[in-house]
């Protein structure tokens, strides 16, 4: 067992959840607001994401993906406007704070995938695990085992949910005495990062397309 490349991957797994993006903030409300459990689903699906991608980029996959111009566009379009939903319906919460109760009344799975989806139609996660793969593979790709891949994505997602999963934590037990100013507050921040970031990638998308 190579245990300074698992431990290079799980780190991996944690810079990839700790940049304060969409993810960060969207676990950090869903525990705040519905509870632990729902901000862990949370947690458990964009770790999946993080592993999924860190194993398409051992393969080799990911570099083939990555210089697909028009994929890579597609996802700045699908990513760009999804996250403008999630944010304008972020931000009518503030002004409607029984939104928050329709939210909490998804099933965990829902979170699950709902957070799978946002990190795997992330352009910035293909480039940044497109980026680190190839940093920390110690021997040519070709020497893995599969299991031994998988070994190697499953720390990856250790890291990762160690991140998103302590978020979760800190935000139950600041959002078990929330107030409603505080719940406002917070929906108000989770919807202007969605809208900035989304913006960001459409804003992407116009750039190289122009090109």
């Amino acid at each position: 067992m190579n245990v300074p490349f698992f431990l290079r991957c799980f780190i991996i797994g944690m810079l990839a959840a700790s940049g304060c993006g969409p993810i960060f903030v969207l676990t950090f409300n869903r525990s705040a607001i519905c509870g632990f459990k729902k901000g862990f689903a949370t947690a458990i699906g964009a770790s999946i994401g993080d592993s999924f991608y860190f194993l398409l980029g051992i393969l080799g996959t990911l570099t083939v993906v990555s210089e697909l111009k028009y994929f890579i566009i597609f996802l700045d379009v699908i990513g760009g406007v999804l996250l403008l939903a999630l944010g304008v319906h972020s931000l009518r919460k503030v002004t409607k704070v029984v939104c928050v109760t329709v939210e909490c009344s998804y099933g965990m799975i829902f979170s699950i995938i709902k957070a799978f989806t946002l990190t795997v139609l992330n352009p910035l996660i293909i480039l940044f695990f497109t980026a680190v793969t190839l940093q920390v593979l110690p021997t040519n790709v070709s020497e893995f085992s599969f299991p031994y891949i998988l070994s190697s994505s499953f720390f990856v997602f250790l890291g990762s949910l160690a991140i998103l999963s302590s978020v979760s934590l800190v935000a139950h037990y600041l959002g078990s005495c929330i107030t409603t100013k505080r719940l406002r507050i917070i929906s108000g921040i989770t919807g202007t990062v969605f809208i900035i970031f989304g913006l960001y990638l459409l804003g992407d998308f116009i750039v190289k397309s122009s090109i």
